[in-house]
């Protein structure tokens, strides 16, 4: 009967190489959210500057996997979504869809990019 060697190695190896795609692809949804709010808050209309203080984001991992949060708004400014998205005697003034429309389109890209090169170094 033959034997295979190296296979708790290989195991090992590729524990590791999951892992560190991991690591990679939360430190890339961080640093696209960081930018993404640095893009948001420039393109939020500044009467006090509330509103572009109050965007953050946070990297949310649930049981579907993880997620890129963007919040905008909170208790004091609650009028967010009324600038975002207008009302009946103001216009809508968007500063968060254009971004992040202009990020859906890269998402795949980058993490295909990240993905792929991940097990370059291997």
């Amino acid at each position: 009967m033959a034997e295979v060697s190296g296979m708790a190695e290989w195991r090992a190896n590729i524990a590791t190489g999951i892992a560190d795609q991991r690591r990679l692809l939360l430190a890339d949804l961080d640093a696209l959210g960081a930018r993404m709010v640095d893009e948001i808050r420039t393109a939020a209309p500044k009467r006090t500057g509330a509103l572009a203080a109050s965007v953050h984001h946070e990297v949310v991992e649930t049981a579907d996997g993880v997620r890129l949060k963007i919040v905008v708004g909170n208790d004091t400014v609650f009028y967010a979504p009324y600038v975002e998205f207008g009302t009946a005697r103001e216009a809508a003034h968007p500063f968060v869809r254009p971004v992040a429309y202009r990020e859906e389109k890269a998402i795949p890209g980058r993490i295909e990019h990240t993905l792929s090169t991940s097990w370059e170094s291997k």
